[in-house]
């Protein structure tokens, strides 16, 4: 996991630990803080077991953070309709997640890379238009080069530019699409970033529409290397994602950030 995730974990442990899962569920079906008591079920209390199943029946092609995102993204599907079904009369809640993980991790396994569920995600998130929600969701989980969306995938999942060239490199290595000897550097990550950002946009808007600011084209030493700190210099939209009240969610709460930076009219 990542020092992003870890430092949350590390924020909610004072409110979290001492509480049993089901007083943990309690939380989440009355809707407070929900995606903060579930964040910490998966990534604090249950990090260890998870990744001990991921290890037993995840192929190559699958990572582990990205197992984590999509099962964190599911969870909270339909307002954490899943984790609201738990029913403790039946089984313990770590019995009932490793199910629910095994099923996701099945579906996971079928695929070359991650794809983002917009059906997931939606309800999670207000303030968007509808189509233009799907078209970005499909935009990025169909983006033609998979490093762009590769890249796209972690910056959701709270890595730094310099992490995400320390795994693609490794990635490039093991398809042998990168010499041993070469290393990815930080900056290509920025570029790659903000080509795919702005490609994406103009697929979405169209090219009369698609004017990006700077750190969308070409990536300079003011570009950060999160996007959810990169500034956008054009109109001032008419809507702004966010997510839903009472989620919480560092992951939706990223992807809001992409569609305000890719969609902001």
């Amino acid at each position: 996991m990542n020092e992003v995730i870890q430092g949350t974990v590390r924020e909610l442990e004072p409110r979290y630990k001492s509480r049993s899962d089901n007083q943990i569920v309690d939380e989440i079906r009355i809707g407070y803080h929900a995606g903060e008591a579930l964040f910490y079920l998966l990534f604090g209390r249950y990090a260890g077991m998870l990744g001990a199943l991921f290890h037993l029946q995840a192929v190559p092609s699958v990572e582990f953070d990205d197992f984590m995102l999509e099962l964190d993204i599911r969870l909270f599907m339909n307002r954490c309709a899943a984790i609201i079904a738990y029913d403790e009369r039946k089984a313990s809640f770590k019995t009932y997640l490793s199910r629910i993980a095994h099923n996701v991790l099945y579906g996971m396994n079928a695929k070359e890379m991650p794809l983002l569920d917009a059906s997931c995600i939606r309800d999670s998130v207000d303030g968007v238009d509808d189509l233009e929600f799907y078209m970005l969701v499909d935009a990025i989980n169909s983006y033609p080069n998979k490093d762009g969306r590769y890249v796209l995938i972690k910056t959701m999942e709270g890595y730094k530019s310099k992490e995400i060239a320390v795994m693609l490199t490794s990635r490039r290595h093991e398809e042998g699409t990168l010499e041993e000897d070469k290393e990815l550097k930080p900056s290509y990550i920025d570029t790659l970033r903000s080509r795919t950002l702005k490609a994406i946009r103009s697929r979405i808007a169209g090219p009369e529409l698609a004017s990006p600011s700077p750190c969308m084209a070409e990536p300079s030493e003011a570009c950060s290397e999160n996007v959810m700190d990169m500034e956008v210099k054009v109109m001032a939209p008419s809507r702004f994602a966010h997510p839903d009240y009472g989620i919480n969610n560092m992951f939706i709460s990223n992807l809001c950030d992409l569609y305000n930076i890719i969609m902001v009219r």
